[in-house]
C-alpha cells in the first residue's frame, strides 16, 4: 500500500488550525478566569452632580481612580432629590445592589448613613463631611473630617492682606457646619491679619443656582468688596466667576477651580483668581477604597488637616506675580503655625466676637 504525503499546504493549513484550537481554548480559559475573579462593588452617593467641580466630583475621581487601577467595580447612585428619604432610597439601592461598601457625599446624608450602617452590619460604609463622637459609631462606619477650617484661615489672611477696600464678601450655600467651617474661619483669619477688614458674610441657600451667586457677588461688590469667597457648588462657583469678570479678586474651595470653573484659564477672570482652599476628598475616598480591598478598613473618625497634607491651598496661578512676598512669606509662618499647633484658627471668635465687623445675612 502506498503511503500518501501530505503536501506542504495541508501541513500548513493543519498547523494553522492547531493554532486557532489553542487560541480559542486559551482565550476561553481566560475569559472563564475574569469571570471567575470578580472585584469587590463599591457604591458612590453623591449629594449632587458629580460633575459639579466640586466635593462630589472630587469623590467620583477617588473612585474612578480605583476602577482604573482595577481595584473595584464602581457604580454612581444620584439621589433622586435632596430630601432624607431620597437619600435613603439611594442608599438602599447601592445596599440591595449588591456593594460591599456605600460611600455617601456630604453632611446632609448624616442621619441616612448612619441608619443604613447599623441596619447592615456586613457591609462597609463611609461618609464624606460627617463625623460622630466614636463611641457612636458602628463597627462598619467610617467618617471623614476635613480640617477646612484650619486652609480656609490661611486663605482668608491672604484676601485681609490682599483686599484695597478693606472690604471682603463672602457668597455661602447655606448655613450648615460644613460651609460654615469654610466661611467662619475665612472671616477670621482676614480680621486677623487686617483688623479693618469688613466682612459680607451672605447665604444663598442653595448649592445649585450659578446665576444668584453671581448676582449676590455683584452686590456685595457694588458694596465694595474687592475680594469675594464662593463656598456653596454651583452657586458659589457663580460667585466666583462674577468677581473674576469684574476685575475683583476670588478664593475658590474643594479643588483648584482655576482648572474646573476657570478652565485651566480659559474662562475670562481666572487672572483675578487667588487661590482655592483645597479638600482632598479624592483621596480619601481613594484611600478608604484601598482599605476596603486589603481588609484594613476600620470604623470611626478620620481628620485630614494641614500638617498631613488633607487640606491646604491651591497654587496661585496668574495672580502670583501681584502677591508680595511678605505676604507669602506670613502665609508660610501662619500654615506652620497652624500645624504645629500654635495658631488657633477660631481664637479670633473667641477674643473679638462681641465687635467683629461681619455683616450676617
Amino acid at each position: 500500500m502506498n503511503a500518501r504525503r501530505s503536501s506542504p499546504k495541508t501541513c500548513l493549513r493543519l498547523v494553522i488550525f492547531l493554532v486557532l484550537i489553542i487560541f480559542l481554548f486559551s482565550s476561553n480559559s481566560n475569559l472563564h478566569v475574569s469571570a471567575v475573579m470578580t472585584l469587590p462593588m463599591v457604591g458612590l452617593i453623591p449629594d449632587g452632580p458629580i460633575d459639579d467641580n466640586g466635593f462630589n466630583q472630587m469623590a467620583y475621581e477617588g473612585l474612578l481612580r480605583a476602577v482604573n487601577e482595577s481595584l473595584i467595580v464602581g457604580t454612581v447612585y444620584q439621589p433622586t432629590g435632596n430630601s432624607e428619604p431620597e437619600y435613603a432610597a439611594a442608599i438602599a439601592n447601592c445596599v440591595t445592589a449588591g456593594n460591599s461598601l456605600c460611600i455617601t457625599v456630604g453632611f446632609m446624608m448624616g442621619n441616612a448613613t448612619m441608619e443604613a450602617a447599623s441596619n447592615n452590619p456586613s457591609i462597609h460604609f463611609a461618609i464624606v463631611d460627617m463625623t460622630w463622637d466614636d463611641p457612636s459609631y458602628p463597627a462598619n462606619l467610617r467618617g471623614m473630617h476635613f480640617s477646612v477650617d484650619e486652609a480656609a484661615y490661611l486663605a482668608g489672611t491672604l484676601a485681609g492682606l490682599m483686599t484695597e477696600t478693606n472690604k471682603i464678601g463672602v457668597v455661602a450655600g447655606m448655613s450648615i457646619p460644613p460651609v460654615n467651617d469654610f466661611a467662619l474661619p475665612y472671616v477670621y483669619g482676614a480680621q486677623w491679619a487686617n483688623h479693618s477688614v469688613y466682612s459680607m458674610l451672605e447665604y444663598a441657600n442653595s448649592f445649585g443656582d450659578e446665576a444668584l451667586g453671581a448676582n449676590m457677588a455683584q452686590s456685595q461688590i457694588d458694596r465694595g468688596a474687592d475680594v469675594i469667597l464662593g463656598v456653596g457648588g454651583m452657586t458659589g462657583n457663580g460667585a466666583i466667576k462674577q468677581a473674576g469678570l469684574q476685575s475683583k479678586y476670588c478664593v475658590g474651595v474643594d479643588v483648584d477651580t482655576y482648572f474646573t470653573v476657570f478652565e485651566g484659564g480659559a474662562v475670562p477672570g481666572a487672572e483675578y483668581l487667588l487661590t482655592s482652599i483645597l479638600k482632598r476628598v479624592d483621596n480619601a475616598v481613594y484611600e478608604t477604597i484601598v482599605a476596603h480591598v486589603n481588609d484594613t478598613f476600620t470604623s470611626g473618625t478620620f481628620v485630614y488637616n494641614v500638617e498631613n497634607g488633607g487640606v491646604g491651598l491651591a497654587p496661585f496661578h496668574e495672580t502670583e506675580s501681584a502677591i508680595p512676598p511678605d505676604v507669602i512669606s506670613y502665609l508660610a509662618n501662619v500654615a506652620a503655625g497652624i500645624a504645629n499647633g500654635s495658631v488657633d484658627v477660631w481664637q479670633p471668635f473667641y477674643i473679638y466676637s462681641a465687635y467683629l465687623p461681619i455683616l450676617l445675612r
